[in-house]
């Protein structure tokens, strides 16, 4: 059976997170990790960059491409992939986090089918396109990695250091590197679409099944979450075999894997041999229970015209993630920071208009998406201010919401506020370079609503070193 357009969008991320743990884990020298950095492709993603000696944690956005470059006709049909060129695309998407004292990694996996965002973008024939909602994976699709990078900070408030990108051949090459990668089933389970086919039970598979493993959409009845966790699984085992002495101790074997993922990987060009080398040193002693995966929480979905259906995501857990990588915790691991002081206004009750007070693109919408996340209403789409306001954040206000701006503010700590008479019911929120996050509000008891009384459910996390039969 011939595959369909969607299907071959189906390629998964595990390759890609695990090599970025290998990489950071392995006892590759600096002449080494020079010699496969210069087989890797640089992209310009438009991402934050910047040098690691200092020990600041650093995020980077890890996808998956259809790319079909490095193999053969007979590789396409073996691996049911089809030959047709639908063009460029990602699914599978993890935002993951590195530590800056090298204790812990978090890596998130984003829904393809979210419904975000996508700021304004220019298209290749200089056709400037204005900020529309969509699903996450249609960012990538029209603007490459830069727009998705600035799609993702959007919809998570995190900021994106480094950028990473796989395709086909360097997943099966990889694994193959590695003498597969084992897996567990419940009950034996074929896939005529990605050509899975395997027996239940413990096995290790080879690159060409791993990919059907990781590909395969129908065989979960709850689609794409459940294949996310099935990758997540996936990427544990492989993280846990590519970090064991049998791999680092075998200088063919770490060479094999690394050569693979060198020639197959994309980063941005603020990457280089310095700041992987500065990885090395910070990971080479992580244990694999300190590498923790979960998925965006789900709030539901719903059905929009013209995108069909949609994921939501539940904003009050999802803030909870993105809150502890920006603030360089690990996820259901350190209590979140303390609570601000409690207010009496909703954020629900409070009406904003966000603009950009800075040179850096997309982050009004960076913003708004966080406060909306934290409850707040916007009256108008997030715009650029006409004149810059610096480091500070400015909040202007009528006088007359005296307890609401209290509201704010414990929202968006350190921010200079103005009180303008006659401003009306709307406060304009003008974002600063200094702009990091929104901090959590919290209700005073007796004003408390519905929405807002009850903490976030515990977020579900597994790690590289948890059973996968389990």
């Amino acid at each position: 059976m011939t595959a369909t357009p969607a299907v071959h969008r189906r390629l998964r991320v595990a390759a890609a997170f695990t090599s970025l743990g290998v990489l950071a884990t392995s006892t590759v020298g600096y002449a080494a990790v020079q010699r496969y950095s210069g087989q890797v492709s640089l992209v310009d993603a438009g991402t934050a960059g910047g040098a690691l000696s200092d020990g600041q944690p650093m995020n980077m956005l890890v996808v998956a491409s259809d790319d079909r470059a490095g193999l053969s006709r007979a590789e396409k049909n073996s691996l049911h992939l089809g030959h047709q060129d639908y063009g460029s695309h990602t699914d599978t998407m993890m935002l993951v986090h590195l530590s800056g004292d090298g204790t812990h990694i978090t890596a998130v996996s984003l829904p393809r089918d979210t419904l975000v965002t996508i700021p304004d973008w220019t298209d290749k024939a200089g056709k400037h396109h204005a900020a529309s909602k969509s699903k996450l994976n249609a960012a990538y699709s029209v603007g490459g990695p830069k727009l998705m990078v600035q799609t993702v900070e959007g919809a998570t408030g995190v900021t994106v250091d480094h950028y990473a990108e796989i395709n086909f051949a360097g997943f099966l090459r990889m694994v193959d590197a590695l003498g597969g990668v084992e897996v567990c089933l419940a009950k034996a389970t074929t896939d005529k679409n990605s050509g899975l086919n395997l027996s239940a039970g413990r096995q290790t598979v080879s690159g060409a099944q791993a990919l059907a493993y990781v590909r395969a959409r129908y065989i979960d009845p709850s689609a794409d979450i459940g294949r996310m966790k099935r990758q997540q699984k996936f990427v544990g085992a492989m993280a846990k075999k590519a970090l064991s002495g049998s791999t680092l101790t075998n200088p063919a074997k770490l060479d094999g894997f690394l050569s693979a993922l060198a020639s197959s990987i994309k980063t941005d060009n603020g990457l280089g041999p310095n700041q992987m080398v500065d990885l090395v040193d910070r990971f080479k002693a992580i244990n694999p229970s300190s590498i923790a995966m979960t998925t965006v929480p789900i709030a539901g979905d719903k059905h929009v015209a013209g995108l069909g259906d949609v994921l939501l995501w539940d904003q009050k857990r999802a803030y909870t993630i993105f809150h502890s990588m920006a603030s360089d915790q690990p996820i259901g691991g350190r209590p979140s920071p303390a609570p601000s002081a409690a207010v009496t206004v909703a954020p629900s009750s409070i009406s904003l208009q966000v603009l950009n007070g800075t040179t850096k693109t997309g982050l009004a919408t960076t913003a708004a998406d966080a406060l909306t996340g934290a409850g707040f209403v916007l009256a108008a789409p997030p715009a650029n201010a006409p004149i810059a306001v610096g480091a500070n954040t400015v909040i202007k206000y009528d006088p007359r919401f005296s307890e609401s701006i209290k509201t704010v503010e414990a929202a968006l700590p350190g921010s200079t506020t103005v009180p303008v008479q006659g401003f009306g019911r709307t406060f304009e929120v003008t974002v600063g370079s200094g702009f990091t996050g929104v901090s959590p509000v919290h209700l005073a008891a007796a004003s408390k609503a519905p929405t807002s009384s009850s903490a976030p459910a515990p977020v579900h996390t597994r790690t590289a070193a948890d059973d996968l039969c389990g």
